[in-house]
């Protein structure tokens, strides 16, 4: 990322009356600096030795312009204090950064952080500041790119600062003057000089802590010119990186990653990400090492503690340091939540489906939508091509057979109960159309799960407890959304649960297949007591934020998940 352009045309010029009555020839020599990135670094000086006369001139910051007059040879040295801040040190950072500014005169100064979207995230004002270069620690939390600017008397002079994040807090803190050599500052030399004297010029910059030396610039010099004084040695700096999402959450592992977006001009030997139960992990913590370059990876996260809060940042290493992306946090499982269950991970229907388990509180689901075509006793369930209240049977999610593996089949209610009453008790007993040893869930029971996940603060989105759906729904297979904690908006954050619900849809008496993609509708095996025709079912959409109970007609097919005896 460029850095703010520090160049300066320093000083007052009231002898150019004078020279102008004696119509000398003036020669204006501007210099600035670039590293090997073509990003602009701050000069500290710069030697100008003119090579035909055998003289030579040093300009220190904040100098950076001399003029010569062609032969003329008045003595045209004029001081300028100067007024600036120089850029921060280091850059890009993580939290804290040093920044110095230089004042010419005594006087108030006011000094002003602002974001990338222009809002002013901090302040510093005092109403007197001493002459010459202050010292000032910046604290910034989130990362992203900042403009930091002084103020006095009118002058005004910015810095761009680049923060990984990882701050506790913003804050702009005096740390005091910085000792400095005194310099004589100049914008002109009474040095004789010709238009066609070969000149060379070199300049001194302080990178990442080391002071490197320009390529030398060795030419004749007859016209003002404006140069790019270039720090080849000096390309290197620690590399970028970003933190990705943290997803797959269970109660003893996770899955997060990083992408370093910059090497830094050297090699990223080390990649991956670190964490720990307290703020601003780094690599003396638990870390991965996800390879080396630059680019995106992966990290599995194991050995977690069950109902923690963790801090993880990604991180990336170069010759020159450690740079890390920006801290996110996440709160693994309650022991058991999001795990195969027990004593029943995986079970087999009639028809030799097996479906995988999940546990959630006390409960054990079906992590997969059923998709058997016969009942638990052999009887065979016939395909529907229309709907019935009375004859039990089974659709394809929206009318298409490849549906079927991963989003099961869809039922109407007298296939789901296989003749039995309705029940509203917990459990349900109801077998239904479930295999040995699992049964339908009655409104009770998913009132129960329900329930459940709206209390467990890592399953609720937005902190507002209701908000619950995209802990239930699976992270693939729903339309997309912009509406804040719908289970559609940044889906790959879904799922805390590990329930994968899918959204098959159901089959309409009225209008046939609908809402396959956006909608999910599972029986319960509990009727409505104010209708012989309803059931109450439970579903939600790719637009909802939360589940919501109601009643559907025995007519239409929706799916089913079982629960273990």
């Amino acid at each position: 990322m460029k850095k703010q352009i520090l160049s300066f045309v320093i000083g007052t010029f009231v002898l150019a009356f004078l020279l102008g009555t004696l119509q000398a020839q003036t020669v204006t020599l501007t210099f600035t600096g670039k590293d090997a990135n073509n990003n602009w670094v701050q000069l500290n000086r710069v030697a100008i030795t003119n090579l035909t006369k055998g003289w030579q001139e040093t300009i220190y910051w904040p100098d950076t312009t001399l003029t010569m007059q062609n032969g003329t040879g008045i003595d045209e040295s004029v001081a300028n204090g100067g007024f600036g801040l120089s850029q921060n040190n280091p850059n890009p950072f993580s939290g804290t950064t040093d920044v110095n500014l230089t004042v010419a005169d005594a006087g108030a100064v006011t000094l002003e952080i602002v974001d990338g979207n222009g809002k002013i995230v901090e302040t510093w004002c005092t109403a007197s500041l001493q002459p010459g270069t202050n010292q000032f620690r910046v604290s910034l939390s989130a990362a992203g790119t900042y403009v930091m600017t002084a103020r006095q008397n009118g002058k005004m002079s910015s810095i761009k600062m680049v923060c990984n994040g990882a701050g506790n807090g913003n804050g702009i803190e005096y740390i005091g003057m910085v000792p400095t050599i005194t310099y004589v500052l100049k914008s002109t030399t009474n040095n004789p000089f010709t238009f066609g004297d070969q000149m060379e010029y070199v300049g001194y910059a302080t990178i990442n802590g080391t002071e490197y030396e320009s390529a030398r610039i060795s030419q004749a010099q007859g016209a003002s010119q404006t140069f790019a004084l270039v720090f080849e040695a000096a390309q290197h700096t620690i590399p970028m990186v970003t933190t990705n999402p943290v997803t797959n959450i269970g109660a003893a592992s996770a899955t997060v990653g990083g992408m370093v977006t910059s090497d830094g001009g050297a090699t990223v030997t080390a990649r991956g990400v670190c964490w720990s139960t307290g703020h601003n992990p780094t690599t003396s913590a638990s870390h991965t090492t996800n390879g080396s370059g630059t680019g995106s990876f992966t990290s599995n996260l194991t050995g977690l503690t069950a109902g923690t809060t963790y801090y993880v940042r990604a991180y990336a290493t170069n010759s020159v340091g450690t740079a890390y992306g920006e801290e996110r946090s996440f709160t693994t499982l309650p022991a058991g939540d999001g795990q195969p269950c027990p004593n029943a991970a995986t079970l087999t229907d009639i028809d030799g489906n097996i479906y995988n388990t999940v546990q959630i509180g006390q409960q054990c689901w079906m992590k997969e939508n059923l998709r058997t075509t016969k009942y638990a006793d052999n009887t065979d369930i016939a395909q529907g091509s229309s709907p019935s209240t009375t004859i039990a049977y089974w659709y394809y999610p929206n009318n298409d057979a490849s549906n079927k593996p991963t989003r099961g089949l869809l039922y109407n209610w007298p296939a789901v109960m296989h003749g039995a009453y309705s029940s509203s008790s917990n459990p349900s007993n109801v077998q239904g159309i479930c295999p040995t040893g699992w049964h339908v869930p009655s409104d009770a029971e998913w009132t129960q799960l329900t329930d459940y996940v709206s209390s467990q603060s890592e399953y609720v989105c937005g902190n507002v407890y209701t908000y619950i759906a995209k802990a239930l729904a699976s992270t693939t297979g729903w339309d997309s959304s912009t509406i804040f904690c719908a289970i559609g908006n940044i889906s790959s954050n879904n799922n805390a649960t590990g329930f994968s619900m899918l959204p098959a849809g159901f089959y309409s008496r009225i209008s046939s297949y609908n809402d396959f993609g956006i909608c999910a509708f599972f029986w319960s095996a509990t009727a409505s007591p104010d209708s012989q025709s309803l059931v109450r079912t439970l579903s939600t959409g790719c637009t909802s934020t939360r589940v919501t109970f109601s009643n559907g007609d025995k007519n239409d097919g929706c799916s089913v998940r079982c629960i273990c005896n």
